[in-house]
């Protein structure tokens, strides 16, 4: 990162704190080091000052980590009372500072995403109210989710969609299959069919899935096609990629009535 500003140091500590990213998880210095990819001298260093500031604590038993009480009283200062749309706003409006995109948050219902928040950029979309219902494989949000999706809510999902439209599925299968390439290489899917051609947008999913309980969100950014160069999509999809990593785990974090 060229910023005379940016601590690595600091950094490098954070990201050893976002490696415990499920309650009660232990993790060896040896197991920090792979996920971070940090070598292990480094890993233990940071380790070993992360424990003497008791942002991390030794296990009961065996020779893991786990997350000390100065971090969960973050964690629990930046999550009381919030909705999962009030932990995404402040990257939203961060997203559209900097690349002057319209961002959306919508979230995953049946066949359908609905939008629930949503910072105008260059262009505000009329046409576009928070509430609004959209079926998934007509805006990069949905399609984003169909490809994360787990394999068993996708294929039901796939059925009542050509239940849905059965006129229409050859070209929305096309539609997916591209999405779900694109999600599988970069992390992200792009649209370029909106508004018959005239509005492009790229997105990202943001899902929790543990055994029956499945949250499905979405983060996109877009604009006009006659001002976003496939260049410039897939810059703000690296953006929304590396967003995604911080909004994840705080969506596991929610508990479902008020994540919804």
């Amino acid at each position: 990162m060229d910023d005379r500003n940016f601590v690595t140091a600091l950094a490098r500590g954070l990201d050893i704190l976002r490696c415990f990213d499920r309650p009660g998880m232990e993790l060896t210095v040896s197991e920090i080091a792979r996920r971070t990819g940090l070598n292990q001298p480094t890993a233990w260093r940071l380790s070993h000052t992360l424990v003497a500031c008791g942002f991390l604590v030794q296990a009961l038993h065996g020779a893991g980590l786990k997350i000390g009480a100065p971090a969960l009283t973050l964690g629990y200062a930046a999550m009381e009372g919030m909705s999962f749309p009030a932990v995404v706003l402040p990257y939203m409006q961060q997203i559209t500072h900097q690349t002057k995109a319209s961002t959306t948050l919508t979230v995953w219902q049946a066949m359908e995403m609905i939008s629930v928040q949503r910072c105008d950029g260059e262009v505000v979309l009329l046409n576009q109210p928070i509430g609004g219902r959209t079926l998934m494989t007509s805006v990069p949000s949905g399609l984003a989710v169909l490809a994360a999706l787990p394999a068993q809510a996708r294929d039901v999902i796939r059925q009542q969609l050509h239940a849905h439209r059965p006129a229409s599925w050859p070209r929305r299968v096309d539609r997916m299959a591209r999405a779900q390439q694109e999600y599988d290489k970069f992390g992200y899917v792009i649209h370029q069919a909106m508004l018959e051609g005239q509005y492009v947008g790229v997105a990202v999913p943001l899902i929790f899935a543990e055994g029956d309980d499945i949250r499905a969100w979405a983060l996109s950014a877009g604009g006009l096609t006659t001002r976003w160069t496939n260049q410039r999509l897939h810059e703000v999809g690296e953006e929304l990629r590396r967003v995604k990593q911080f909004l994840e785990p705080a969506l596991a974090a929610i508990p479902p009535v008020l994540a919804a």
